[in-house]
């Protein structure tokens, strides 16, 4: 299940599996400018993908690596040549997920596994065609987390 929400120029994506109809839990992915914030998780791939249809994607953020987040990554990568960047945390976790990383089941249910990806650390400013994001580590609900901040518009 997806749902689109067009704010100012982002493209706000609430991803989740559904069942009868429903979403069992919804996580959030955000297109800006060609940039990907998150990619959702493997149960909503494909839906993102057709979302994402018109709207080119150069490079993909990952704020940490929960399934939950970074699933779409190997399909963004692989129909657009996107880049992947994290902190360097993440990247040995995006880049090994596959079935011999335990999940909960709940997790398993809700999320699925994802496809590996490869990635680079991400630095401290990330720049779009018409955006200049710094990034802020901000460890709690992972050690890898963070957080973008465009200061032009006060994202």
């Amino acid at each position: 299940m997806i749902q689109i929400e067009q704010i100012d120029e982002v493209l706000k994506f609430r991803l989740a599996r559904s069942l009868f109809g429903r979403g069992l839990y919804f996580t959030t992915a955000y297109w800006v400018d060609g940039m990907m914030i998150d990619t959702g998780c493997a149960h909503t791939v494909r839906e993102l993908i057709n979302a994402l249809k018109g709207h080119p994607v150069d490079l993909v953020v990952n704020t940490h690596s929960h399934e939950d987040h970074v699933a779409g990554n190997a399909a963004l990568q692989k129909l657009y040549g996107a880049e992947v960047l994290a902190h360097p945390l993440a990247l040995p976790v995006i880049e090994n997920l596959d079935r011999r990383r335990p999940l909960h089941p709940y997790r398993r249910l809700l999320w699925g596994y994802p496809v590996p990806s490869k990635g680079k650390a991400i630095g401290e400013i990330v720049d779009t065609r018409h955006h200049h994001f710094q990034i802020i580590h901000t460890p709690g609900h992972s050690p890898d987390h963070i957080c973008l901040y465009e200061p032009a518009k006060g994202w």
